[in-house]
């Protein structure tokens, strides 16, 4: 390949594992796998082009009839259409969601749903994404990385395995649920086109050509200073007045995640590409790196940070007591309170940021600073929050 397109499957879904059918690479799954008599579930498809020309992606799917002695009898499952046509651009990546409907009458029971996936080039077409990558994230600590714009810019890894048939257990409870109306209508959004393929490249090239002038600037001694002021305001903004206790714990760990990632130039790609993007679709300048990674890049190393901090705390506790899924939620509502200056819950602060910066305390030190002392201030701090 003479260009490899960004894997943006990665970025969307845990998908280390995918399928591939023909042209387009997918994962697929039901939005709810057991539902209640009258109510609604989806399919949902990831669908990424691996071709530079445009493409028709199919989807034919097979409603079963009741499983048991009674195949004769009807389901009373209800899609639009039997088969689903997608059309996508060069490269292009996006969702599908084809909705089932179930009725009061649909027997309770477990269905098994078909489906056949073929996706196929309309003229002559080039490979533009791999069927297997290793990624540059390299060994890591973080158990999570989806909605860290690091497989969409570095790579995190995958393996795509030829496959155009698949089935979805799907079961129906015998509860009565309120009954839903639903548009049976199968909807498409895209994800990602090369119009950002065009501004990624671009980043990464100025990237890497002012590397040197770039990363030097992004150490401790320079960078924590305005993470921390930074930190005051915007979490002020968000109705959190930090106390001298909080702002501290909260620049070592955001500080301690510049330093994690910008220990190599794959890391530093991760970090920097998204932000050099933000500053591109707003028009700003970019020739100074420690205020463009400390206020337009807040909120990126603010989400990296929490995917750390709870790597961090998990590490420490030797123990994983939170879902994926709920750290994932976590990270969104921090950043989009902090970006829309909602309100934000203090005990979402603690958890997982300060508790990480807790952890990375002695990692970060300033010259003349006390780490216990620091401590104490953060557990003062805890204590009149209570």
């Amino acid at each position: 390949m003479a260009i490899e397109y960004p894997d943006i499957l990665g970025e969307v879904t845990p998908a280390r594992q995918r399928y591939e059918a023909g042209a387009v690479q997918y994962v697929g799954s039901l939005s709810r796998e057991a539902v209640a008599s009258g109510e609604a579930t989806e399919l949902v498809f990831f669908l990424q082009s691996v071709v530079d020309v445009p493409m028709d992606v199919t989807l034919k799917l097979s409603v079963p009839v009741r499983t048991g002695g009674l195949r004769s009898r009807p389901t009373q499952l209800k899609i639009g259409e039997v088969e689903t046509t997608v059309p996508l651009e060069p490269a292009e990546v996006g969702e599908l969601r084809i909705p089932i409907q179930t009725s009061v009458e649909t027997p309770p029971t477990t269905y098994d749903i078909k489906l056949e996936i073929r996706g196929i080039p309309k003229a002559s077409a080039n490979r533009i994404r791999a069927q297997r990558s290793k990624g540059r994230l390299g060994e890591t600590i973080l158990r999570d990385t989806v909605g860290l714009n690091l497989a969409s810019t570095i790579g995190v890894g995958f393996t795509a395995k030829p496959r155009n048939k698949l089935s979805f257990k799907f079961n129906v409870t015998g509860e009565e649920g309120d009954v839903q109306e639903i548009d049976l209508a199968p909807t498409f959004t895209s994800l990602w086109t090369l119009e950002e393929w065009d501004i990624q490249h671009r980043a990464a090239r100025e990237i890497n050509e002012r590397r040197a002038h770039i990363v030097p600037y992004l150490v401790p001694e320079t960078i924590y200073v305005l993470l921390l002021d930074e930190g005051r305001r915007r979490f002020a903004d968000a109705g959190i007045i930090l106390h001298v206790g909080e702002a501290i714990s909260l620049a070592k760990i955001l500080t301690h995640t510049v330093r994690y990632f910008t220990r190599n130039a794959d890391l530093q790609d991760g970090l920097l590409i998204p932000i050099y993007m933000q500053a591109y679709l707003h028009d700003l300048p970019t020739d100074n790196a420690i205020w463009l990674v400390s206020e337009v890049g807040y909120s990126r190393i603010v989400r990296l940070a929490i995917a750390l901090s709870f790597a961090l705390v998990e590490s420490a506790l030797k123990r994983q007591p939170w879902l994926l899924e709920e750290q994932r939620a976590l990270a969104d509502l921090v950043v989009g309170n902090l970006e829309s200056g909602i309100p934000l819950p203090v005990e979402f602060l603690y958890l997982p940021l300060l508790m990480g910066g807790a952890l990375v305390m002695r990692e970060v030190m300033l010259e003349g600073e006390d780490p216990r002392q620091s401590l104490q201030m953060l557990a003062q701090a805890k204590k009149e929050r209570a």
